[in-house]
């Protein structure tokens, strides 16, 4: 009698749609968006429809350069359907994750079976990083999805025997295209394993000079049908500071604190990732070595396996040298490691047990997490609380002044009721955001609010956790 994971895999894209969408879409309504990035993303997208500019996104009155604008249109088609709000800016992602497992289940069926498919698609959504990136409101989860995209056209139109090359030629420059514009460059990391693996094994990859270069030359002109306008509309500045201080200058400094200074902290962080994927890919992870150990030998016969972890490597060394580290930055191997490994043991004997119980194991701890956890973690952020006593008092003609504690998520609250933008700035600003005329609220931590030269007016004190810097704050808002 087969198990109950050999009937699901039996089924396999219906599965992994329906589990992925489980797992990635419970609880999202119940947190609000507290990461920086994610309230940045939410509020830009926002504010791009109430601005008629879809061209350049903006935050809180003023260009936003982080990122290009792919994610941003999905999340403005979210809003579109479901409301400006927090399910909605994270559905995206949620989609793009789903779809990501769904291109493995596909993929692994046709090269092997339809169990060696769902295997991965569930290695790939349920591994501990994944679970926790898949579902909020980044870019990060689009460009994995044409990452991977990418990985597996350019596969099949490098393949010498292809009769429709033709196709995936397409497929892989357009997903190139695509890529770049959700996250910039790094989603031109498959071209870059094609050439590799055409100059290490010749004879099995067709990829001719004239077909590359004008194929690229596709991508630049639909990058261009965007980054044109975006251009012009900026003077130039989408490029030299969207390209020039997220991309060149994460490459060759430490942005944020994210790294370490100098040449012994950057040899020393040089292994960072390949420490973290254990943590990252858990529970899966476990297995690798050891199969790892055991596919070597053989590695020369298994040119899949070889172009699979050929394209891994890639991402994880690249991102090594670069000197600003985050551990989600190798998350585009990924998808190409669940399906080397799924390759590897979807044909070991009890299989089907083992990955059972990691799966069912990672689901019930996901669900556990997101439904229980976050209705109880909610109760205690800080900007929800503030959020939540002071609503009241907005208008949409308020201004809102934060002096000392200027996290994002204050912008994406309180201009869902307010029209002005967030005054962000630090306490020695206080006292100026004062002589405004009312209706206003000033927000300062508790233990600044004897710096001010005037307190009158409604004082409304706060406390909870500020989840970015992990730590208990007390606010006063003053509300006139």
């Amino acid at each position: 009698m087969s198990s109950w994971f050999e009937q699901l895999a039996a089924r396999p894209q219906r599965s992994i749609i329906l589990l992925s969408l489980l797992l990635l879409l419970a609880g999202n309504w119940i947190l609000p968006l507290t990461d920086r990035d994610e309230a940045r993303f939410g509020e830009a997208s926002r504010e791009m429809i109430q601005r008629g500019d879809y061209v350049v996104p903006w935050f809180n009155g003023q260009w936003r350069f982080d990122k290009p604008v792919l994610i941003y249109w999905c999340q403005i088609a979210s809003y579109r359907l479901l409301g400006v709000n927090d399910f909605a800016a994270r559905l995206p992602s949620a989609l793009f994750t789903t779809g990501t497992a769904l291109l493995l289940v596909r993929w692994g069926r046709k090269l092997r079976d339809a169990k060696t498919g769902f295997l991965a698609g569930v290695m790939y959504v349920t591994a501990l990083h994944v679970a926790i990136i898949g579902r909020v409101a980044t870019a990060d989860m689009a460009m994995v999805f044409f990452v991977t995209l990418a990985v597996w056209s350019g596969w099949e139109l490098t393949r010498p025997e292809q009769p429709r090359r033709w196709r995936f030629w397409w497929t892989f420059y357009l997903a190139l295209a695509l890529g770049f514009l959700a996250k910039g460059p790094v989603t031109w990391l498959p071209l870059a394993g094609l050439i590799l693996g055409r100059v290490l094994h010749k004879s099995s990859y067709r990829l001719p000079l004239a077909g590359t270069l004008g194929g690229f030359a596709v991508t630049i002109a639909l990058v261009a049908l965007w980054g044109v306008p975006a251009l012009e509309q900026t003077g130039g500045k989408f490029w030299s500071v969207g390209m020039g201080e997220h991309v060149f200058n994460r490459s060759i400094g430490v942005i944020d604190s994210h790294g370490a200074a100098g040449l012994l902290g950057f040899v020393a962080l040089l292994p960072l990732y390949f420490l973290t994927f254990f943590v990252s890919f858990f529970p899966w992870s476990t297995r690798v070595p050891g199969t790892l150990r055991g596919w070597w030998p053989e590695r020369k016969r298994d040119e899949i396996g070889w172009y699979l972890l050929l394209q891994a490597a890639v991402v994880f060394v690249v991102f090594s040298l670069v000197r600003t580290k985050l551990p989600h930055y190798t998350m585009p191997a990924f998808p190409c490691i669940a399906l080397w490994l799924a390759r590897q043991i979807s044909v070991a004997p009890n299989i089907a047990k083992w990955a059972g119980r990691r799966m069912a194991a990672m689901s019930v701890f996901i669900l556990v997490l997101t439904l229980g956890v976050f209705s109880f973690a909610r109760a205690h952020l800080l900007t929800e609380n503030l959020w939540h006593q002071l609503k009241p008092h907005l208008r949409p003609d308020t201004k809102v002044g934060c002096f000392g504690y200027t996290e994002p998520s204050q912008v994406w609250r309180f201009r869902n009721v307010i029209t002005n933008e967030v005054t962000l700035g630090g306490v020695n600003q206080a006292a100026g955001f004062l002589t405004n005329r009312p209706p206003f609220i000033l927000i300062v931590p508790t233990r600044d609010l004897v710096k001010l030269p005037d307190t009158n007016g409604l004082l409304i004190q706060v406390h909870g956790l500020d989840l970015v810097k992990f730590r208990n704050r007390d606010l006063t808002a003053i509300v006139r």
